[in-house]
């Protein structure tokens, strides 16, 4: 019983954090954040002719960002300088000045932040975390811990500053521990749906929207949470459902109004950059009429691959049409189960439906079935190598040589080829090295806008300003992908690594979290 959500367009944008531009019908402070909360200044310097545009949107087979000009063939920037025929190591060549670099893919099922198989951090994260299963699941390659948050001592009265204060403790412990979690808020973990008031559980939200927007950085995906059931907004004892296990009485039209309190104070506490994760299609389409205007709210589907459809998440094709096409923007995931049958438990079929339906994440602990006839077929790996992003590098391209004082250019082709998104606003980055001196850049367009799936190799420039009082000589480039965290951003744990081999000098730093790619550039 878990998922995810989105956000896509993404600016960042002063000390209001990591800020998603917001989408048609969503309205937000777009300030309101705190301290784990701002974004990292990756370095980046981007000069006035810099052409990308951090709100394109790279479809897969796209060759360039909207505005970017750099190929193969192209010259260097102006006040780089050029050495005709000259060769750089690991198989890299310079051509007429311009030195090339392909990059080797690999199979391998590489641990990354914000994506795959999910554990419990507990029965109850509002109460305690158990950071020994946390160690071991991390020592297995899984990063996101399902953190249920018990709020059923409050349901009638004020959260306690005490248990706001633990909660906050356990965030930390939690990153601490090289984790982020899915977040829920429940009033009943059990069948009986006995809530809250909407008034009550949009009172409750802003006294935790401070500990939401502090611990930011240890959130991958924030479920809606809060009403009916599990808090899988069904079977209401307070009028927030309509139908199945709801209170006596009750209509659809109050049940709708409730939802959209709740609804508006989620998106009031949840900063922007988290994606959100609501239970029911029929809600998103209610909100939302077109699968494309909006990308920051997705779907959680507990009972996933369960029934002709999944134990009641969708109420016809249209919904499941709606829900294929807004997952490629906006997070689906959660878990399986035995609910309803039959049970798609093929291959074939978690193929089929990972990559239709975009899976970015899965609990790892339910259902147990699912896993081993996934075991059985000979694709239980494959399901955890291709859930959400897996980001590979086809080439780089740069000048052999760069004047001190000058700006040199720095192509790279990379795509998506995993199930989803990448839906945290991170840049690619590029740094130069020589001992103990480092020069980083960081790309205008973001990570985020590339398309899942790709077919075909997207071009990020990344233009790099020269210190004019860099030392001379030779300097290593490498390519990074941190964090948009103050909180976070130098913790490699919680860096990007790419799908690419270690071949000859291109190698991946686990300690600096950058990929070497085999070339310099020479300063003079």
């Amino acid at each position: 019983m878990r998922v995810s959500l989105t956000c896509l367009c993404l600016t960042l944008a002063g000390c209001s954090g990591v800020v998603g531009d917001l989408d048609a019908g969503i309205t937000l402070d777009a300030g309101a954040t705190n301290d784990a909360g701002a974004p990292a200044d990756a370095g980046t310097t981007s000069d006035a002719g810099t052409t990308d545009d951090g709100g394109s949107s790279a479809d897969a087979g796209s060759t360039t960002d909207a505005g970017s000009t750099t190929d193969a063939g192209s010259t260097p920037d102006a006040g780089s300088t050029i050495d005709a025929g000259s060769t750089t190591d690991a198989g890299a060549t310079a051509d007429a000045g311009l030195v090339t670099a392909s990059f080797s893919t690999s199979a391998a099922n590489i641990p990354n932040p914000e994506r795959g198989w999910y554990v419990w951090a507990s029965g109850d994260f509002g109460a305690s975390i158990d950071t020994g299963a946390l160690d071991s699941a991390y020592a297995d390659g899984v990063r996101i811990a399902y953190t249920v948050i018990d709020l059923s001592a409050f349901r009638a009265t004020a959260i306690s500053t005490p248990f706001l204060n633990a909660l906050s403790a356990r965030f930390v412990t939690l990153r601490q521990h090289g984790f982020k979690a899915v977040v829920r808020f429940v009033y009943d973990n059990t069948a009986g749906g006995n809530d809250a008031p909407a008034t009550q559980i949009a009172s409750h939200l802003q006294q935790l929207a401070p500990v939401i927007s502090a611990n930011a950085d240890a959130i991958a995906f924030f479920q809606a949470g809060f009403i009916g059931a599990w808090g899988e907004w069904h079977s209401s004892k307070n009028s927030n459902s309509y139908g199945y296990m709801t209170n006596a009485g009750v209509t659809q039209a109050q049940a709708d109004a409730n939802r959209l309190i709740v609804r508006d104070a989620l998106l009031a506490a949840v900063p922007p950059s988290l994606p959100l994760a609501f239970r029911y299609p029929g809600d998103l389409i209610k909100w939302f009429p077109s699968a494309t205007q909006q990308s920051r709210a997705g779907l959680h589907n507990d009972c996933w691959l369960a029934g002709p459809t999944d134990t009641g998440t969708y109420a016809s094709q249209t919904e499941r049409t709606y829900i294929a096409t807004l997952s490629s923007q906006a997070s689906f995931g959660g878990e399986t189960c035995d609910a309803d049958m039959p049970l798609r438990t093929s291959c074939a079929d978690v193929r089929a439906e990972g990559a239709q339906y975009h899976l970015a994440y899965l609990n790892r602990e339910f259902y147990a079935g699912f896993f081993t006839a996934w075991m059985s077929g000979g694709c239980y790996d494959e399901v955890g190598r291709q859930m959400g992003y897996r980001l590979q590098l086809d080439a780089l391209r740069h000048p052999e040589r760069a004047a001190r004082g000058a700006t040199v250019r720095v192509s790279i082709d990379l795509r998506n080829v995993g199930w989803a998104r990448l839906f945290s606003p991170r840049p690619l980055v590029v740094t130069l090295q020589r001992g103990n001196e480092t020069i980083t850049a960081s790309s205008t367009a973001l990570l985020s806008t590339l398309s899942a799936q790709a077919t075909g190799t997207t071009t990020l420039t990344v233009d790099v300003a020269i210190p004019p009082n860099a030392t001379a000589g030779a300097w290593s480039v490498s390519l990074s992908v941190p964090d948009v965290f103050t909180s976070t951003a130098s913790d490699a744990r919680f860096a990007v690594r790419f799908a690419n081999a270690d071949t000859g000098a291109q190698q991946w730093n686990a300690t600096t979290a950058r990929f070497a790619t085999g070339t310099t550039l020479v300063v003079e």
